[in-house]
């Protein structure tokens, strides 16, 4: 009898672990997989990343002229519907980029990997901003002065007198046409060239709105969603249910907000507006939301608005995961 017992305990245990290591072995299994989507859908490693100087900008059409360094030949780039641009640090637009400067551009790419438009130009303190780059003056004559990165290969750039300012920091950050600098700013220099960008960049969400995407419409309940650009993820983030907006247009469409969730780097807005005013709205349109400024310190504070607004523990790490940028490892973009 007690054999019997202890041949039948000795079966669960062993049934018991084999599940135990078959569950294991699955959670392995979907883990492994997991990765493996996540390496193919990976998108910033691969994407092309080159320096070209820009040579026309058609701010209306979205469209920029560049010759790509090592290319002999300019090209006309569109840039995507939601692409990045970046002056001094900080979001900008097309117009405010300078012809003949030297700009950093990510391009978007077909399945073959080939350049089909633009997702992301900034200029060159951007860049150097963007990978914390230490650019060091190494030497100055009357005409020429030369930068040493703590990574990378010297700079030499041709200047016209008078000569620029001595750096009062342990680093600067310069802008390029060509062979010759046309800016050079030290940290205090850059710091207030960065405010003063956004505070152009605020004057202009307040006038035209927040640039944004319509993802969903349901006119016969009056439901629809739009998706903010990366640009507007505080100002968008700081609305809260009940909020009242305008979609710009012709007369504006106002709507009230129910919901506000973070989508990677962008904000997803679901909204309630008349039927009716949907008819001029298609999906996938470009748009702007116009809504009351939040207070200036949203735009300097280092964590998101809406931080704490998620109180449930699912939610909170749901609002993690969505508030995560990139989980790709690729340091410096």
């Amino acid at each position: 009898m007690r054999t019997s017992i202890l041949l039948i305990v000795c079966a669960v245990l062993f049934s018991l672990t084999a599940r135990a290591d078959e569950a294991k072995d699955k959670e392995k299994a979907a883990n492994k997989k997991i990765k493996e989507i996540a390496g193919v859908a990976e998108f910033l490693r691969s994407v092309p990343k080159h320096f070209a100087t820009l040579q026309a900008v058609d701010a209306a059409r979205r469209r920029v002229t560049l010759l790509v360094e090592g290319d002999k030949i300019a090209k006309t780039w569109e840039l995507a519907a939601d692409a990045e641009v970046k002056i001094h640090g900080w979001w900008g637009r097309l117009d405010q980029f300078t012809i003949g400067d030297r700009v950093w551009v990510w391009f978007t790419t077909d399945r073959q990997k080939q350049p089909t438009g633009i997702l992301m130009i900034c200029d060159e303190p951007s860049e150097q901003d963007i990978h914390q780059t230490v650019w060091k003056i190494s030497a100055s004559t009357t005409d020429r002065m030369t930068f040493h990165p703590d990574k990378g290969a010297d700079r030499t750039l041709k200047f016209a007198p008078p000569t620029p300012s001595p750096a009062r920091s342990d680093w600067v950050r310069f802008q390029s046409a060509g062979d010759n600098l046309r800016l050079l700013m030290d940290q205090p220099s850059f710091e207030k060239a960065r405010d003063a960008q956004k505070l152009a960049l605020r004057q202009r969400w307040e006038k035209e709105g927040l640039p944004g995407t319509v993802t969903f419409l349901h006119p016969l309940s009056g439901e629809m969603e739009l998706m903010l650009d990366h640009e507007a993820m505080r100002w968008g983030r700081s609305l809260v249910t009940g909020d009242e907006i305008q979609i710009a247009g012709t007369p504006p469409i106002k709507a009230a907000v129910r919901d506000i969730r973070p989508w990677r780097e962008h904000t997803q807005l679901r909204l309630v507006a008349a039927a009716a005013d949907q008819g001029d709205l298609r999906l996938g349109q470009r748009v702007f939301v116009k809504m009351k400024p939040p207070a200036a310190s949203v735009d300097a504070a280092q964590l998101p608005p809406d931080i704490g607004r998620r109180k449930g523990k699912e939610e909170r790490i749901e609002w993690f995961l969505a508030s995560t940028y990139c989980t790709c490892l690729v340091r410096g973009n």
